[in-house]
């Protein structure tokens, strides 16, 4: 593990409290999902299949998954928030498994084989090798199965500055093709403004390009992309969400589904 993946794992050891707080565990723990309608849609029926959730941080889409049907197991670099995730499917009566590690590392540490393999929201600025990650996907899917990513469209690059940091709404300001990584002193959190967690984060850039080319040389075949011009939560910008009927007139996330043949 590099120096800015450890400060990366210290930073959401900090944040998991906060997330356990603020991500509508109750309405999980009642039976409900917290998958929405559109993933749920596109990644297709689970039950009874095996799926592996690629940076799963505190699991709950990974026990929401479990509520569907599937037989889960999440990874995660954070060991605290895999306590918060394991705590809460033990609360839940899910037999689920997690496992503490690097995504780079997984290939030389899972060997177990999955139907689907999910990742989503915000998990691509995380990654220092998106071609290791492509990889790894291919890695842990039997012949057949299927890699669902939801994520901030790559777009949103051009929105921020040499800094990192986001300019007035709607303004362009950076280079799509910009090749840095990104240092910040602090972590701060979406689900609390007020939060500052007291350790560096280093984010990374791909672009679309970057994305399908290491999906497609790992073996992976894309079946779909689909770009939306709105934001799912507001992970991805210090801006106000957009309204479902009031779009932006630019990329703001994306969805692929490629297929291990």
């Amino acid at each position: 593990m590099n120096e800015y993946t450890r400060a990366n794992q210290r930073g959401w050891d900090g944040l998991a409290e906060t997330h356990f707080r603020n991500y509508h565990i109750d309405t999980l723990r009642g039976g409900t999902p917290l998958i929405n309608d559109l993933i749920r849609g596109e990644v297709g029926p689970v039950a009874g299949k095996t799926l592996c959730h690629l940076l799963c941080h505190i699991g709950t889409d990974t026990l929401s998954w479990a509520l569907l049907g599937a037989r889960v197991t999440g990874i995660d670099i954070s060991p605290e928030s895999l306590r918060y995730a394991r705590q809460l499917a033990a609360e839940m009566q899910i037999d689920a498994s997690f496992i503490e590690a690097d995504v780079m590392d997984v290939i030389d540490r899972v060997h177990e084989q999955f139907d689907i393999v999910f990742s989503s929201t915000g998990v691509l600025c995380w990654l220092p090798d998106i071609r290791r990650y492509a990889r790894t996907v291919r890695h842990l899917l039997r012949e057949g199965g299927i890699f669902y990513l939801f994520d901030g469209h790559p777009f949103r690059a051009v929105q921020l500055d040499d800094a990192g940091e986001y300019g007035p709404a709607g303004s362009l300001q950076g280079d799509y093709f910009r090749r840095q990584v990104w240092h910040y002193p602090t972590m701060g959190d979406y689900t609390d403004p007020d939060l500052v967690v007291a350790a560096d984060s280093y984010e990374w850039h791909w672009t679309m390009g970057d994305i399908i080319s290491a999906l497609c040389e790992a073996g992976l075949r894309i079946e779909f992309l689909h770009e939306f011009p709105r934001y799912f939560y507001n992970g991805y910008t210090p801006h106000d969400v957009p309204a479902a009927d009031a779009p932006e007139r630019f990329p703001c996330t994306f969805s692929l589904r490629a297929r291990a043949d």
